[in-house]
């Protein structure tokens, strides 16, 4: 950081950029070359590596050169606030400093990524719409799997507040607009009406992300206007579809939400189907009968418990006057109760 400065992010506009090797670390040491096999931590002039921040993970990828060289990266972390460093393996060919070398990040894992993080900002503006004004951020992690977003709440939602929330949410991706971001000061943002977001730290300028119709709260859709400094869609219908899978506590007043998108959020639906029409055809009912025909089961399961314990009460009562077997003919009766 003190030799090169910080990294220069490229990854708000481009997926594959060139970048200059400025540091290699290999068991915990600088180095100036590394061979096939090893694992590293390298640091580049600029890269459009996202590094894990603000609750969004970071970018994976790859590295190469016209020499032959191929590293595989797993995970971007940020140091000393913006030093991008990419933790990797060397496949093929060797790493030397100061070498040239062509980036390219996982696209199809970005774009996951960045469906789950512009959703989860609008369902931070669905809540506060069915919930409250009360309703902030406490924490979030999104990855290219699903997202997980807590917040202040003091009870548990009810299904029709989270079916209300997944409705909002929806609406709006299927205006599908333009997501929109400007770079302001932090006050600017503020006095604009933007929110901040828990375990954000911002510095002189900030990026100011603006998602759905209108330009005010009480717009038509959920209009939502936040400081971020991660990756998202460039159009709303980007995102797909929104499903939440869960909501519960995580402490007191903090409740959590976890939820998929796009092709994450169809595949928990069709594996909630599979699981809809399995049990419909054991019980040889249809999907709209399901219901009453589990309910009627677990009357019958409650009778059932209740003819057993009488019966075993009355051959209690039969071993105590000497009828049965040896063991039943130990029960004696002590103030009118049976005792074995």
């Amino acid at each position: 950081a003190d030799k090169h400065g910080g990294t220069e992010f490229l990854g708000y506009d481009t997926e594959t950029a060139e970048g200059e090797i400025v540091a290699v670390v290999q068991g915990g040491v600088t180095v100036p070359e590394a061979v096939k096999g090893s694992d590293v931590q390298i640091a580049l002039n600029q890269t459009p590596f996202y590094a894990e921040s603000g609750g969004q993970v970071g970018d994976t990828g790859w590295l190469s050169d016209d020499a032959g060289l191929s590293i595989q990266v797993s995970e971007t972390r940020k140091m000393l606030g913006d030093v991008h460093v990419l933790y990797a393996t060397i496949e093929a060919g060797e790493l030397h400093l100061g070498a040239l070398v062509h980036q390219q990040i996982d696209a199809r894992r970005r774009d996951a990524i960045r469906a789950n993080h512009s959703a989860t900002h609008l369902l931070h503006e669905a809540l506060r719409r069915v919930l409250g004004d009360h309703v902030t951020q406490k924490g979030s992690l999104v990855n290219d799997q699903h997202l997980r977003f807590d917040f202040s709440h003091p009870r548990a939602m009810t299904p029709e507040e989270v079916d209300a929330a997944e409705a909002l949410v929806n609406d709006i991706i299927r205006q599908n607009e333009d997501v929109s971001t400007r770079l302001m000061t932090p006050d600017e943002a503020i006095d604009a009406g933007a929110l901040a977001l828990f375990g954000e730290k911002y510095g002189d300028e900030v990026r100011v992300l603006s998602m759905g119709l209108g330009s005010a709260k009480d717009a038509e859709g959920v209009y939502s206007v936040e400081l971020c400094g991660g990756t998202h869609v460039r159009r709303l219908g980007d995102i797909g579809l929104l499903k939440i899978s869960s909501e519960g506590a995580v402490a007191s007043g903090v409740r959590r939400i976890e939820a998929r998108t796009g092709k994450g959020a169809l595949a928990q639906i069709a594996a909630h189907e599979h699981i809809l029409h399995a049990a419909t055809n054991e019980l040889k009912v249809g999907v709209e009968d399901l219901p009453a025909r589990v309910a009627k089961l677990l009357e019958e399961r409650k009778n059932l418990d209740r003819e057993l314990a009488e019966a075993k009460k009355q051959l209690a009562l039969a071993g105590s006057n000497g009828g049965g077997d040896d063991s039943i003919s130990q029960v004696r009766d002590v103030n009118g109760v049976s005792f074995m």
